[in-house]
């Protein structure tokens, strides 16, 4: 078993705070994933929905089409 004196030696060289701490990289790779899910969910969002109602040109382009089939 050490010795007081030894104890003391191991207990100043070795700081717990340092060891405890989160990285600054894992900080910024947690951020950076929780950013992508977020454009993710936004860009599903955002993401246009087929719809019965046809305007603009794709209104024109089913029209010919079908005005081509008969």
């Amino acid at each position: 078993m050490p010795s007081p004196e030894q104890w003391g030696n191991w207990r100043i060289g070795f700081n717990f705070n340092k060891f405890f701490e989160k990285s600054d990289e894992l900080d910024l790779a947690h951020e950076v994933a929780s950013l992508r899910k977020e454009i993710a969910a936004l860009r599903a969002e955002l993401a246009p929905v087929p719809s019965l109602i046809v305007t603009g040109r794709q209104a024109i382009d089913e029209f010919k089409r079908l005005v081509k089939g008969k």
